[in-house]
């Protein structure tokens, strides 16, 4: 009779446990948010500048436009982002041509802070950067491996619209040229708009 009763409980107890993993079981799982955005910016290009900081080269300024897409909170804070940038406009124009830097990346994404409708967080990209440099200038036209580091602030506006304010540090460290030695480490800021696709559970 004791076994009897022994084996109930034992059944019983683990029944319960059982109903309280599978409660709780789904609070685990991690939201993963969809997104894409864009975000017109400006770069100091770090080629025909007289050094790299974003605000000192005003007059040779690259400006142009990036597109990204990701998804946030895939482990963690830890997400994923792929971005696309294009910078052709302004900077070094001559008869010869203008200078343009093209770059694609892609790496993790790092949701650092949260508040209220705030949040900063980081990424660090690599991918392949262009440049096109006007005719006579050269050599150093040509693709690079690129390391992409940034920071930014997101701002909730509605539930699917946020902005995004952000600085973008590249290192193109194989570059070499006439008007950049050594690397070049175009930087600068750009506000954009990121729309949010939906979120789904993993």
């Amino acid at each position: 009779m004791k076994v009897k009763k022994t084996l109930l409980l034992a059944l019983l107890q683990s029944a319960f446990v059982g109903g309280l993993s599978a409660q709780t079981s789904p609070a685990a799982l991690t939201p993963s948010t969809v997104y894409v955005g864009a975000l017109p910016t400006t770069v100091n290009p770090d080629w025909g500048c007289a050094n790299n900081s974003p605000v000192s080269c005003w007059n040779r300024q690259l400006f142009g436009v990036e597109a990204y897409a990701g998804v946030a909170n895939i482990w963690n804070r830890v997400g994923i982002e792929g971005q696309a940038r294009w910078l052709h406009w302004r900077g070094v124009q001559l008869p010869t041509g203008n200078l343009a830097e093209n770059t694609y990346v892609i790496g993790p994404t790092f949701r650092l802070y949260t508040w209220h409708s705030l949040s900063a967080g980081g990424k660090f990209l690599v991918g392949v950067g262009s440049i096109t440099i006007p005719k006579g200038y050269g050599p150093g036209q040509g693709n690079y491996l690129v390391y992409n580091p940034s920071v930014h602030i997101n701002q909730r506006i509605t539930q699917a619209l946020t902005l995004r304010y952000e600085y973008e540090y590249q290192m193109w460290p194989s570059f070499s040229g006439a008007l950049g030695n050594h690397g070049l480490t175009p930087n600068g800021f750009g506000v954009g708009v990121t729309y949010r696709i939906h979120s789904r559970v993993y």
